[in-house]
């Protein structure tokens, strides 16, 4: 099954397909979804629903798909042209394209990705297109965070929540399953960790921090391994975070509810060294320390810190 599969099989994507049989398809959706690859899929697979009758023999290695990624389509227009963030020469030229009439295909189309990172300025340009559009012409929009998009442009945009996907559905893209339970429920974080060859490594170590960080004569140890995976920090710690929900999954007997669900057996024979309390402190201490990483000068002595008042709460709060 390919990924376009899986999208068109989405709820969401049946009730667009509904709407265009209905000729109720709004001329500007906006899609939220905070997941970069699936957002494109969405967007891309849309707009060849709307302008093509065979779209469900599209995906995403038909030479359709290819031709809007790589901007070569005349009628369906790709945005930002830097592919990183809307700017007012971008909105300047949607306007100005708005009124011109599609060239080889019954719409003309405006994909675009990602329109939080904007600014102020690119999207106020847009607001009279989006207002009063030509009657052929739709704007599709995609957003991951929805408090950087002004209220004027969110209320002229039918509103789409793009739904996660299940692991059942991920499992028949991915075949890491690792990968599948982290992506939590993500096309594109699935497709990413797949990619890591050390993805088991890294899973393996935070599982480790978890269930087996018990003294301070081992944060060094800890802290220099640790430190080794620099560039996928982030990733162990929110591996261990789902190791310290798992523990409260755990002690609620709600076992089946666990994300680890392979590294179960090592998270109960551990899971009464944490209190809830403790977990709970524990958890605003990972959070704060992830929010601060970028600033921390000294990557060394930020993690042996971490891991000194892990092990501090663990033990007050028992």
């Amino acid at each position: 099954m390919s990924l376009a599969e899986i999208i068109k099989n989405q709820k969401f994507y049946m009730k667009l397909e509904e709407k265009k049989k209905n000729g109720t398809f709004s001329n500007s959706v906006m899609f939220f979804c905070d997941d970069e690859k699936t957002n494109e899929l969405v967007l891309v697979l849309t707009s060849l629903m709307l302008n093509y009758q065979t779209y469900q023999l599209f995906d995403e290695n038909s030479s359709e798909y290819q031709k809007i990624i790589k901007d070569a389509d005349l009628d369906i227009k790709f945005y930002p042209k830097n592919r990183e963030k809307l700017l007012v020469s971008d909105s300047n030229e949607i306007v100005e394209e708005t009124y011109i009439k599609p060239v080889n295909l019954e719409n003309k189309i405006f994909i675009i990705k990602d329109i939080d990172n904007s600014t102020e300025q690119a999207q106020n340009k847009l607001l009279k297109v989006l207002e009063e559009p030509p009657k052929n012409v739709y704007f599709l929009i995609s957003c991951r965070s929805s408090d950087k998009v002004l209220p004027t442009i969110k209320s002229r945009c039918d509103k789409i929540f793009v739904e996660k996907l299940s692991p059942e559905e991920l499992g028949k893209i991915f075949l890491n399953p690792l990968a599948v339970i982290l992506s939590e429920g993500y096309i594109g974080r699935a497709e990413e960790l797949s990619n890591k060859k050390n993805l088991v490594e890294i899973v393996d170590f935070a599982v480790d921090l978890a269930s087996k960080l018990k003294n301070s004569s081992q944060v060094l140890k800890f802290s220099k391994e640790f430190v080794s995976f620099e560039k996928d920090i982030e990733l162990i710690l929110k591996i261990y975070s789902y190791c310290l929900e798992d523990f409260v999954k755990i002690k609620s007997e709600k076992e089946e509810m666990c994300v680890l669900k392979p590294y179960l057996q090592i998270l109960k024979s551990v899971e009464n060294e944490f209190s809830v309390q403790a977990i709970c402190e524990i958890e605003n201490l990972v959070s704060r320390f992830m929010e601060k990483m970028k600033f921390n000068a000294n990557l060394n002595l930020s993690i042996d810190n971490l891991l000194l008042k892990i092990l501090e709460v663990k033990y007050l709060c028992k």
